[in-house]
Formats: C-alpha cells, structure tokens, sequence
C-alpha cells in the first residue's frame, strides 16, 4: 500500500505556524506549518510501508524535504545505504532545521559506529556550509566518548567557513561537548584557536545551558574575546 504522506502532511498544515517557521528560516520558501513530531509520526507511516516511495519524486514542500531526511535516517538498511542515500539527500539541505533534524534522527547501530564516524568526519573538508554543518551536528549528536570528541573539537578549530549556519553548529557542538568533557572545552577557549566570533558564540551557547553552573559560566565570561 502506499501512504499518502502528501495529503496527510497537508491535513496537518497550520498556517499561523507556517508563517512563524519562515521567521525562524528566512529565505526557505514552501513551509506549509507541520510541526515536527508530527512529521516524524508520519515518517514512522512511512518506513512501515513502502518507505521508498518518499525518494521517488521531489519534495514539493520544506515538510516534505524533512519527512525524506527523517525517512532516509531511519529506514531499515545497512549503514552504507544510508550513507549512500545521505550523499544523495545533503544536497536538499539548504537550512538549519532540515540539517537538524536530519542528523538528530540518523540511526546509528553500535557495530557501525565507526563507519558513521569516518563518514561524517569527511564531510567537513567538503568546504560547503550545509555539509560542515552536518558534519559537526551528526557528530555532535550521536559520539560523546572523550575521544571522538578531541576529535570533534580538533576539526572545529582548523576548519572553517563564513557561513553563519556553520559557525553557528559549530559553536552549538562545541557547547555540547563541554557538558560532557569541560576540560577539554576550556583548554580549547583558552588556547584561542577558533575564530573570534565561533569562540565568543560558543561561550554563549555554554552560557545558556541549564546543565552548567553559574560559577562555570560566570568563569567562562572571563574568556570571550574582543573584536580586533
């Protein structure tokens, strides 16, 4: 049988939130305001089913564009079809919701955790800003063991891009590995390695974190750096 994931995504439109999802994407056109658990309860539908159906034609909405990186993140494959799909799929990210959602949904078997990490550690010499974004945020989100993440963190100083959705994952994945291993974060802020305003943005987005103390954060104030 095959789901008709058009019609269901577009009985569960909202345009007030359509409009509120433009502010938050400037620049994305075709958001028709389906929130995103119920974009992945659709896809759930879907890889139930013929889930291959999803990658037969373009997506004609942003919600359709998120319900194909849900789908590709979590159909029932080998990891290599799943990275064979992803090269296909980065090209539809052109936004940071997408990006997000993509790599957060992204299973990953235990056995093939090393694959998954090699794979999108490449992406970031690929010198494109959705596909560095999506190296540091699928990295971010599934490796927390204190070496992936040196790892991790070596990347973010030596590579870098203009972009402002990068930099902003960048400094998003530098906050999150300093809940796990602060030490290693700090050494990195105090070393001054990465780009001013990646460095400054990633003190603020530890800042705003409810998993870090005042007396950290306040400490970490004390490291932001100054535009030349």
């Amino acid at each position: 049988m095959t789901v008709p994931y058009r019609d269901l995504l577009r009985e569960s439109a909202e345009p007030r939130l359509a409009e509120f999802n433009s502010k938050l994407t400037p620049g994305k056109e075709g958001i028709i305001g389906v929130r995103i658990p119920r974009i992945r309860e659709i896809a759930r539908i879907v890889v139930r089913d013929d889930w291959r159906q999803v990658l037969d034609s373009e997506p004609e909405c942003f919600e359709e564009e998120v319900l194909r990186g849900i789908v590709i993140a979590t159909a029932p494959v080998t990891v290599e079809e799943r990275i064979s799909l992803t090269e296909d799929f980065l090209d539809h990210i052109d936004n940071w919701a997408t990006c997000d959602v993509f790599c957060s949904s992204w299973k990953v078997r235990a056995g093939d955790m090393g694959r998954a990490w090699d794979y999108f550690s490449g992406l970031i010499d690929s010198g494109e800003e959705y596909r560095m974004r999506v190296s540091v945020v699928a990295r971010m989100s599934h490796f927390k063991d204190e070496a992936r993440c040196r790892l991790l963190l070596e990347d973010i100083a030596t590579h870098d891009h203009p972009g402002y959705y990068y930099r902003m994952g960048a400094a998003w994945a530098v906050s999150v590995v300093y809940v796990y291993h602060p030490d290693m974060v700090r050494d990195l802020l105090e070393s001054g390695r990465l780009e001013p305003w990646t460095h400054n943005r990633s003190i603020q987005k530890i800042r705003e974190s409810r998993r870090v103390s005042g007396e950290e954060k306040d400490a970490l104030s004390a490291l932001r750096r100054t535009s030349p």
